[in-house]
Parts: structure tokens; sequence; C-alpha cells
């Protein structure tokens, strides 16, 4: 039985290949790829993306500044600061789960951070790797969902989308600072944004496992 089960998911591994990945331009700074028949929400301030694989679920974010809550980021160490608090947010919006293989990264010449998110939902344990770059005031979270149970076969589909992210070559590395924000009070909205990003990856995450389970 455990030999049908494996050879079930990688002929719908194969099947997910085939079907082939597009380039898909987010805005003039970045590009990715994802598998076809993804879908996509936008606003004036925001942008997502999803996308079901066979053993994983793809999620792209992009979120503007906000001037009155973003804060600085005129140097290095304040990029450094800004991921390092982005990360703290996110594991304490998950109160099961915990940050593992965090990383600094390069992608063309700009800086990113790779951490992964252990989440324990219940019925089995969430990993969500995470990808994520501040530029051209805006910031860009890219991530890929799967059961622990499917890392083996999920490993290659993680690689492709992860590697398929780039910058373009115009972009530098003084387009990932902005200019001193305004000082604000009352509740941070970018302290609420880290927590309903958490959510709602779950909420997809969910919704597409159980269409998987239902088609």
């Amino acid at each position: 039985m455990k030999n049908l089960i494996v050879i079930i998911l990688l002929l719908a591994g194969f099947s997910s290949f085939a079907q082939g990945w597009q380039t898909v331009k987010l805005d003039t700074a970045i590009s990715f790829q994802l598998p076809k028949g993804f879908q996509k929400t936008s606003t004036d301030t925001a942008s997502s993306f999803s996308a079901a694989t066979s053993f994983g679920t793809i999620l792209i974010f992009k979120a503007d500044d906000n001037p009155i809550v973003t804060p600085d980021i005129e140097r290095n160490q304040h990029l450094e600061d800004y991921y390092d608090d982005y990360i703290e947010r996110v594991e304490s919006s998950a109160s099961e789960g915990k940050i593992t293989h965090e990383k600094d990264t390069v992608i063309g010449d700009l800086k990113a951070k790779d951490f992964t998110l252990e989440l324990d939902t219940g019925g089995g344990v969430q990993i969500r790797k995470f990808r994520i770059i501040h530029a051209n005031s805006a910031t860009y979270t890219f991530e890929f969902l799967f059961e622990e149970m499917h890392k083996e076969y999920a490993a290659e589909e993680c690689n492709q989308f992860f590697n398929s992210i780039k910058v373009n070559e115009n972009i530098g590395r003084s387009d990932q600072f902005n200019t001193p924000a305004a000082a604000g009070g009352g509740m941070n909205p970018y302290l609420i944004g880290l927590a309903v990003l958490v959510l709602i990856g779950i909420v997809i995450y969910l919704v597409i496992r159980k269409k998987r389970v239902v088609s």
C-alpha cells in the first residue's frame, strides 16, 4: 500500500510539470514563475497571487509601504532590522509555530531573507517556506506551503518556484531604502497585516487542499 501511495504521488507530480509553469511579472521590479491557472487579486496598495502545485501551495503578497507606519529603512542595518522584526512578528502571529532555517540571501543586487515557519495546524505539521524582499517602497513576500508528510515530494516544486524569482537588472541596493517615516499613533496596521498574512495563508492552503481531496 505504501508503494502504491508513492507511485500515485509521483504521477501527480509529473502531471503538474506537464501542465507547465509561466513567467509572471508582478511589477517593473520582480518576476517569478507559477503553474498555469493561478489566481490574482489586486488593490491600490497591495497585490496577491495563489497557485496550487501537486504537493503544495504558492502564495505571493506585495504590500506598498505606508509612510505613516513603515519604519525608516535608510541603510543596510535598518534593512536587516526590518527583516528580523518581520520574522519575529510572523512567529508571534502563529501561536503554534516556530521559525527555522533563517538565512540571508541575495536576489540580483537585492538583499533578501529566507526562513521557514513550522506550524501545527491540528491536522498535522504545515511547512511554510518564506522569502521576503523590501524594494521600491514595498515588501514582497513569497511562500511555498506543504504538509510535512509531503516534504520529500514537494522539494522539487519548491526549489523551482524560489529559483524562478528574478529582479530587474535596473533595480539596485539603493532601491531597498525609503525616506524617513512620519510619526503616527494608534494601532499599527503593519502589525495587523502580518497577522492577517499568516491567517490568509492558512485559509487559502486549507481551501486548496480541500479541493484536491474532492477532485
